[in-house]
């Protein structure tokens, strides 16, 4: 497994966790996302592993943007700072959006802005009672540039978008999980555990068809139904026909819990 300077990588029973680790707070700088998309790829491609789990160390998932960073870009021409956010900063978002494989982000504390953007990339979110979302791009005079702007309606509905990207308004961590920004909120020393048991149920489902529902879930906030139907109808013909669908019906039948190969 590559090291990394910023991040921590680990693969355990089908789990391949990548850990943001650069103290005090996670600030992001392009070469710490660069490492994101490049570890998050490695992961996604290697087949022991069935579920990415993303989490961080520390007191905060991550507080966003480094400062440093973020004053140099104000003396940086517009097609350089298109570059450096499209080359680390982008590139680190969609490697966990764009990932074949299910992923989880345990949020054990503060995650803003680009911070936010990453947890939001991620298929789940489990958070700590310490969880706190913000969307603080508008508090520098910025847009969310990472995909926050589609994903975030999409998620919690365009009223609360508004309010978290035209007001830069944080939420708390209950009110995460009323609204769907969280799937489960635990105690902060239960995160860990909470985050990974959902991790080794997914890595125990059927590996094909959790590539082909994540990729349809996420065509179908992009296209027609009318395109859906044909495209769903011709992946699941493909999955009917492979060892894991005989494994489950076999299973079924049997009364026991199936054992998929991801064939």
């Amino acid at each position: 497994m590559t090291q990394y300077a910023c991040l921590e990588v680990a693969v355990a029973d089908g789990v391949g966790r990548l850990t943001l680790h650069r103290p005090p707070l996670n600030a992001l700088t392009p070469a710490m996302m660069a490492e994101v998309a490049e570890a998050a790829a490695q992961l996604d491609r290697d087949a022991g592993v069935r579920v990415l789990l993303l989490d961080a160390s520390g007191n905060a998932f991550s507080a966003g943007g480094d400062m440093a960073f973020l004053a140099e870009l104000n003396r940086k021409p517009p097609f350089d700072i298109k570059s450096t956010l499209y080359a680390s900063f982008a590139a680190g978002v969609k490697a966990v959006k764009l990932a074949q494989k299910p992923v989880v982000a345990a949020v054990n504390g503060a995650a803003v802005g680009a911070g936010c953007e990453l947890a939001l990339a991620a298929d789940f979110r489990v958070g700590s009672t310490r969880a706190m979302f913000q969307q603080s791009w508008i508090n520098i005079g910025c847009i969310s540039p990472l995909g926050g702007l589609f994903l975030l309606p999409r998620l919690v509905g365009l009223a609360k978008a508004s309010e978290m990207m035209l007001l830069g308004s944080k939420v708390q961590a209950e009110e995460a999980l009323r609204i769907g920004l969280l799937n489960e909120l635990v105690a902060p020393a239960d995160l860990p555990a909470a985050a990974l048991a959902l991790a080794r149920r997914l890595a125990a489902g059927p590996p094909l068809a959790l590539r082909a529902m994540k990729e349809s879930l996420r065509r179908a906030l992009e296209t027609t139904i009318a395109g859906e139907w044909e495209h769903n109808v011709y992946v699941q013909s493909m999955l009917l026909s492979s060892e894991d669908f005989g494994e489950g019906v076999a299973a079924l039948r049997e009364n026991r819990t199936p054992r998929y190969q991801g064939r």
